[in-house]
């Protein structure tokens, strides 16, 4: 007798039901995996960028259309070798300062290295005295009062506003290029430097082409006896090109995990992840002109002390850039503090204000302690720069300039 295994209708529609069940609970299953693992790594972003976050009372506040910005870049002295000695973050100096105003409309970027010897106005946190505001190295003002005390010294020195800020020491700094897989820069000639823990000529650089990794764009970037102060400026402006430019070529996501791990101890900014990602999809959606300056300036020596003095006109052209790059007025000769106490500095004296005084030669003392050209004296300056006057770079000789 042959036996019928078929199920009946009621049976084969109760399995089927099983089936549908299994497959949801699957389904809901799956979903809620990957909503967690997508919640994990909203907030290990999220996480590691607001580590790092402290917001500043020196910097002001952004166009609301984000259509321009302006971003401090502070490198800082601060490696595992100092920390062992007792140095810290709080006491450290800048090792490099940079200058970025970006317009999104104009397709621009304007960026000025900043001499660390130069000559700014500055103040001290635990000096309780009145008007105790002084000149001295601008790479001096973070181990005066930090953060807030740079963004003043810069902003004091550029007649310029900083909306935002970052500070990197050298270990961010090596492992955003090794990120990247290194970047292509020109080594203009053959150095033998030390590495980001000072250890002398550990890191050696041939004349050339090269894939430079983070240990070595950082040696390249901070070598100070090749050639001047100015050059190594303009080094490292050509790093922060050569990032930028291996960043645009990988695409935002590429190396998006990685460089979320150089955040939170290595880098303190006041940028927000929403600011973060605007910036981001700006220099992904737009190519944006970067045009690189240099301050010219006067070297000065003072009780056997080297200063950088940074030459008025050139102060005045460059704030004259950043504001109109910024969407700003152009300043006025005045506004500059560097140009209003010209013949009046003496560093360390704790005399100035950040008000321009109405009387200056009889509240301040006249100390002459270097020539300038007669194109920098005071008098001389025009009141204020037109914008014909921002064509080009003074600074820039004829041979290079754009035709």
């Amino acid at each position: 007798m042959q036996i019928h295994n078929k199920l009946s209708r009621t049976e084969r529609y109760l399995e089927e039901k099983k089936k549908v069940k299994r497959k949801k609970r699957f389904a809901i299953f799956t979903l809620a995996v990957l909503l967690a693992f997508i919640a994990y790594v909203i907030y290990i972003v999220y996480h590691n960028i607001n580590n790092g976050y402290k917001k500043s009372s020196s910097t002001v506040e952004i166009d609301p259309n984000f259509n321009s910005f302006s971003v401090l870049v502070m490198g800082i002295d601060e490696n595992e070798s100092r920390k062992a000695q007792g140095q810290t973050r709080d006491n450290s100096r800048t090792d490099s300062l940079v200058y970025l105003a970006v317009n999104k409309e104009k397709k621009k970027m304007d960026m000025v290295s900043i001499p660390r010897d130069s000559l700014s106005l500055m103040k001290t946190e635990f000096d309780n005295r009145e008007n105790s505001y002084f000149f001295d190295k601008i790479n001096h003002a973070y181990a005066y009062s930090g953060v807030d005390g740079t963004i003043e010294s810069v902003s004091s020195l550029l007649n310029a506003p900083i909306n935002f800020y970052i500070v990197i020491n050298f270990a961010a700094f090596e492992k955003v290029v090794d990120s990247l897989g290194g970047v292509n820069l020109y080594v203009p000639f053959d150095m033998k430097e030390q590495n980001a823990n000072g250890e002398q000529g550990t890191i050696e650089l041939k004349e050339g082409w090269h894939t430079l990794s983070g240990a070595q764009a950082l040696a390249f970037s901070r070598s100070r006896y090749y050639d001047s102060d100015l050059d190594r400026g303009q080094r490292q402006l050509q790093v922060i090109h050569a990032v930028i430019d291996k960043a645009k070529s990988l695409g935002a996501l590429a190396k998006i995990d990685e460089l979320i791990q150089i955040t939170g101890s290595n880098v303190t900014h006041d940028l927000s992840v929403g600011n973060i990602a605007t910036i981001a999809s700006m220099f992904t959606a737009n190519e944006i002109n970067i045009v690189a300056h240099k301050i010219g300036g006067y070297d000065a020596y003072m009780d056997g002390v080297y200063y950088y003095y940074p030459k008025p006109k050139h102060l005045l052209y460059l704030s004259s850039v950043l504001n109109d790059t910024l969407g700003l007025p152009l300043p006025k000769s005045d506004d500059l503090l560097n140009i209003v106490y010209q013949d009046y500095i003496r560093p360390l004296e704790r005399k100035y204000t950040l008000s321009i005084p109405t009387d200056i030669e009889n509240t301040h003392t006249r100390f002459f302690y270097i020539n300038l050209d007669d194109e920098d004296q005071k008098k001389n300056l025009p009141k204020q720069l037109k914008l014909e006057d921002l064509a080009y770079d003074p600074t820039i000789s004829n041979e290079n300039r754009p035709t």
